[in-house]
């Protein structure tokens, strides 16, 4: 959190969001928080290839496309 109690929320994503993409996230982000008190910010990392992860104070939502891939190969192995 910042000096004025608002929750940073981290978007880490393989390519930019488009502002619809945006709002869906932020949309669902208010079921446990006040959207208006939080500050995004946003980040690439082409090697996810696709999905999100959001990092919100401590938590760590993964949904990403490497994460799943990662799972796949050690049920496999």
């Amino acid at each position: 959190m910042d000096n004025n109690n608002q929750k940073i929320v981290k978007f880490i994503t393989p390519f930019p969001m488009t502002e619809m993409q945006k709002n869906i996230v932020k949309k669902k982000l208010s079921r446990i928080g006040k959207v208006e008190e939080m500050v995004f910010q946003e980040e690439v990392d082409p090697s996810l290839i696709g999905g999100i992860i959001i990092i919100f104070g401590e938590m760590l939502i993964d949904c990403s496309l490497r994460t799943q891939l990662d799972k796949m190969r050690e049920g496999i192995l």
